[in-house]
């Protein structure tokens, strides 16, 4: 498991794996450790790349800086296995004593949230379908209902009727399957489908033809790769349609069979500005993914708060529990994925309608 370990009193990241991190500059600051875990291997390689660079982002901002506190950062490789995300929040915590951990989807972050709220620690994550924190949990990622705002009257827009939901069978899929099943209905539509494929499915060629059977006007996914891969690649080939769209899945499709949803428009929950999209393609020469732009936001606003929460008497840092309360109190705030509001430690930017054409993803503007 590759190791990455950095710190704003440092001048460069330590990559070797076993490496320790030089000790801190003698300026009498007390220091903040901050850990990461990441699918940095996997399916969700891409993703997990492109997290861990917008996180290096925000961190290297506050490098610069005169901050009250140095701070640490520690950034795993987890791909996207809860197993090992609960290992390396374990060694955040027991060995590293951090005080924040950051995490990315649904697959992981429910148990780094366990972890973390028993030992009191921040947990900040990006999660697509989760409504709920525990109190030393926070989460920013576009939602339900903003997903919906969108979604609804796009579909009316192009008079579907009948949609198919395609989803996996994990939790986070389930969430986000369960409430359009159910919230469509009551918006005129007719779910004549809602199918959740294992993640070790790879052929669904039977599952289409039945799924052709009740005639759906248009398919809706919302399945972690490959599966939206698949399923898109196999209807084509299947029965020669691309009457599909997702909720937040194109842009996690493997970047040589993009070419199959040319075209075609889909839920962008990707939630970044067109600021920060133009400067981290040109720093990272990498598209932005799913959590990218979430990730540069949760490590800016964890330091923030940090650097405006009072500390208590006796004490050299903030209390944590008074740190996530700072960040509950955030309204509006200029994030580079979008304006940022906390209620109920949820933050969920706006979603947006895009399409493939030419090689990236552009806002249609209805």
């Amino acid at each position: 498991m590759k190791k990455f370990i950095l710190s704003i009193m440092m001048a460069t990241a330590l990559t070797a794996c076993g490496e320790k991190a030089e000790a801190p500059k003698e300026n009498g600051k007390p220091v903040v450790k901050i850990g990461a875990t990441l699918p940095l291997t996997g399916n969700l390689s891409d993703a997990g790349s492109s997290a861990k660079e917008a996180i290096l982002m925000a961190f290297e901002k506050w490098k610069q800086k005169d901050t009250k506190y140095d701070y640490q950062l520690f950034i795993e490789d987890d791909a996207s296995v809860p197993q090992k995300a609960i290992l390396n929040t374990q060694n955040f915590i027991n060995v590293k004593e951090v005080e924040a951990v950051l995490s990315m989807y649904g697959i992981v972050d429910r148990p780094v949230d366990e972890i973390a709220n028993k030992s009191e620690i921040i947990s900040l994550s990006c999660s697509y379908g989760k409504l709920d924190v525990l109190p030393y949990s926070l989460n920013l990622c576009v939602q339900n209902k903003e997903v919906a705002d969108v979604l609804i009257p796009k579909l009316k827009k192009e008079n579907i009727k009948k949609v198919a939901l395609i989803m996996t069978n994990t939790i986070v899929s389930r969430v986000v399957g369960d409430y359009f099943a159910e919230r469509l209905p009551k918006e005129g539509f007719e779910v004549v489908a809602y199918e959740k494929y294992n993640m070790d499915i790879r052929d669904m060629r039977v599952s289409i033809m039945a799924l052709e059977e009740k005639n759906p006007d248009y398919y809706i996914t919302f399945a972690t790769s490959p599966i939206t891969d698949i399923f898109v690649k196999q209807l084509k080939e299947t029965v020669g349609k691309n009457n599909i769209t997702s909720l937040g899945s194109f842009p996690e499709i493997a970047p040589n069979l993009l070419h199959l949803v040319e075209g075609l428009w889909t839920v962008d929950t990707t939630a970044g500005t067109e600021e920060f999209e133009k400067e981290f393609i040109q720093k990272n020469n990498k598209r932005l993914k799913a959590c990218t732009a979430n990730s540069y936001d949760n490590l800016d606003i964890l330091v923030w708060a940090f650097e405006n929460t009072a500390v208590k008497e006796g004490e050299k840092l903030p209390k944590n529990l008074d740190v996530i309360n700072t960040i509950k109190e955030i309204k509006n705030w200029n994030g580079v994925s979008g304006k940022i509001s906390f209620e109920n430690g949820i933050a969920s930017p706006k979603a947006k309608i895009k399409m493939y054409q030419n090689g990236r993803f552009v806002e249609i503007y209805e």
